[in-house]
């Protein structure tokens, strides 16, 4: 197990002494009212941070676009998920201080005699889990259901020392493993041939080591860590959710994948228990970002296939030069779809334009309309599809949206011969149907340092 030997600094130790400070208040405390407080603490943070409000909003739009909520009901619901992550987050820090008992009285368990089975069947097996509800608690429960067992998790070193030392004391002072993501995955994959039950969590974005697939209909990268796992462990694997159901109660639910077992079969599993409680996810992670410089691109080389699946495009808005030359144009679209299948393209335009493929959206505008109506604009067209904007290709260079695209928090703002801000890169103006083919080539390009 990998350990974190960096020397403590001054900003280490005064983050742990406030941490203990504010785990001593909240130990005097009961758990109803450290979740009344941690609901306070989130709907006062929806208010100051207007960032995290569109991140959040963002997500869930995703997460939501097969079955539309309406404004009002989205609203809600976000709100609903800063309180419940504010109460989650505060009952995670009163979870560790409970015995075990006072604990089972604020969770409802399904299924977590599970963990226990795998010694009887003796089979491992890898339970799958989202960052989603009191996340605590299964730490304090899942060592009690599995008696003659081994019970451990995979985890992701702090940086500061002092916490992770403190935090792998505290989950190993009943017997169980840690094992961290960076020491690979032989050590767990022997742990569970012992037989024993193993925790991953795998609903965040895997990056250039992860597997390009749509998770909740859109595509990213999915962990192949639990299938990995149960492979060379001859585990079974199941996902795990937990669910507020009341004030300061959960409900954890343990359920066995049935069929064969790979990292699609997985991230199904855990899109399902994830939509039991769209609020208690942890929404405040980009899971679907898009390259600011290749917004077509990718961690990982993408099957278009796979892409084709996706439920949920992405969304690029587009505008063009006045007197470019619109066969290329139309041969950098179709290169694009060719690229990326679940692509949907905004595309504005002064005059109709002929549609050649339906995932081509037109909107009429004016490309004279005063910068301070650009924001209403492009809210406009943003909400003509559930899922929201992704990036935005600026051809005709217009500074006034792409400093709206900037303000609504696209990180995607490309234009053609542009420099400084908002643009986060610019492309040399096509002068060939060669050349406009050749820019949809770059924008779907996998960087070098990321491929695999």
């Amino acid at each position: 197990m990998s350990t974190r030997n960096t020397r403590p600094t001054l900003l280490h130790r005064a983050e742990y002494l406030a941490f203990r400070g504010v785990e001593t208040l909240l130990s005097g405390a009961s758990m109803e009212s450290c979740v009344t407080v941690g609901r306070l603490l989130g709907r006062l943070y929806h208010v100051i941070s207007p960032k995290y409000r569109r991140l959040v909003r963002r997500n869930l739009r995703i997460a939501t676009a097969g079955d539309a909520p309406s404004a009002e009901t989205l609203d809600a619901l976000v709100l609903e998920t800063f309180q419940r992550t504010g109460a989650n987050f505060i009952a995670s820090l009163r979870t560790p201080t409970m015995s075990l008992d006072a604990m089972r009285r604020h969770v409802t368990e399904e299924g977590l005699h599970e963990l226990g089975g795998c010694v009887r069947r003796g089979s491992g097996l890898v339970v799958a889990m989202a960052h989603m509800g009191n996340w605590e608690a299964m730490t304090s429960l899942g060592a009690s259901f599995v008696h003659e067992g081994v019970y451990g998790g995979v985890y992701r070193p702090l940086d500061n020392p002092l916490m992770d030392r403190l935090t792998r004391e505290r989950r190993t002072k009943d017997g169980a493993l840690l094992f961290s993501r960076e020491d690979g995955f032989h050590a767990p994959a022997a742990m569970l041939k012992t037989p024993g039950a193993l925790g991953v969590l795998a609903d965040q974005r895997a990056g250039g080591r992860g597997i390009a697939m749509p998770f909740l209909g859109k595509m990213t990268t999915c962990s192949p860590l639990p299938d990995l796992l149960a492979r060379r462990g001859r585990a079974r694997v199941c996902t795990l959710s937990i669910s507020t159901i009341g004030q300061a109660q959960w409900r954890m639910e343990l359920r066995e994948l049935e069929g064969p077992i790979n990292t699609r079969s997985v991230m199904a599993g855990l899109e399902k228990a994830i939509r039991l409680s769209l609020p208690d996810v942890f929404w405040f992670h980009n899971r679907w970002r898009t390259d600011p410089a290749r917004p077509l691109s990718f961690f990982t080389k993408i099957d278009p296939a796979v892409a084709a699946e996706a439920t949920v495009p992405l969304r690029l808005i587009l505008t063009t030069p006045a007197h470019a030359d619109e066969l290329g144009i139309r041969q950098m679209l179709l290169r694009m779809l060719e690229k990326r299948p679940d692509l949907r393209i905004d595309r504005l335009c002064t005059t109709p334009t002929e549609t050649i493929d339906p995932r081509i959206v037109h909107h009429e505008w004016d490309p004279t309309l005063p910068p301070e109506q650009a924001d209403g604009f492009l809210d406009k067209i943003d909400r003509t599809h559930p899922a929201p904007l992704d990036g935005s290709l600026l051809f005709a260079g217009e500074v006034g949206l792409a400093r709206a695209a900037k303000r609504a928090g696209l990180r995607a703002i490309i234009g053609l011969g542009v420099s400084g801000k908002p643009w986060t890169r610019s492309f040399e103006t096509p002068a060939s149907t060669e050349d406009w083919l050749e820019l949809a080539e770059l924008m779907a390009r996998v960087p070098q340092r990321h491929r695999s």
